[in-house]
């Protein structure tokens, strides 16, 4: 996206600047037959028109040549907008002394009127994204170990499970039965009653019978 983007403003100003050319050709060609007053409208105009798309397009790539000469900075790694002057930064940086050389070499160059610096540094984001996962981890152990015991509590309250023959797990949201029970019917219904556990995504049930090989 970031060299699809500097190719078009390119090929925009490539043009922009020839459609400019082949306009002042065109002034100097009927000069001789214009009034005075035409010459100044035909040089306002030309000077409006570089006040607008145009010079915005020369800012942009005069930051991203700066950009590409620092040592510093990965310019396919910084997304610049230029609008009216106004110059928006996007993308990512390895420092926060990156983000700020990378803001003061916008506001650097001829033309820039305010730079909205919008980067984000690298290390950052790590350390946000690893936050994350942590709370994303304890909410999976918190729930698991709810559903264990609810499961647990369920077994033992029950008359016709051994709720304490039997071992229960939880992996995020399955239900492991291990152990040994006097028989198939007690088995089923130990998963029967770890099933309806609210919350409980799947019983595996590894449970064993008393007396069978």
């Amino acid at each position: 996206m970031k060299l699809t983007m500097k190719t078009m403003y390119r090929s925009s100003i490539t043009a922009l600047t020839a459609a400019a050319l082949a306009a002042g050709m065109s002034t100097v060609a009927i000069a001789g037959g214009e009034s005075h007053e035409n010459a100044n409208a035909n040089k306002e105009q030309h000077q409006q028109a570089w006040q607008g798309e145009l010079k915005d397009a020369w800012i942009d790539g005069k930051i991203e040549a700066s950009y590409s000469l620092s040592t510093y900075l990965n310019p396919f790694a910084i997304d610049t907008r230029v609008q009216k002057g106004e110059v928006t930064l996007s993308g990512t940086v390895e420092s926060e002394i990156d983000r700020d050389l990378a803001e003061e070499i916008a506001m650097g160059i001829e033309g820039v009127t305010k730079v909205h610096n919008e980067l984000e540094v690298a290390e950052d984001m790590d350390r946000q994204n690893a936050a994350e996962q942590m709370a994303n981890d304890f909410g999976k152990r918190f729930n698991d170990a709810t559903l264990t015991a609810r499961v647990k509590f369920a077994l033992l309250a029950n008359d016709s499970t051994e709720g304490l023959s039997i071992n229960v797990d939880t992996e995020n949201g399955t239900v492991f039965l291990n152990g040994e029970v006097k028989s198939e019917q007690e088995a089923e219904l130990a998963e029967r009653i770890a099933t309806n556990a609210e919350g409980v995504a799947d019983v595996q049930n590894r449970l064993t019978i008393s007396g069978q090989s």
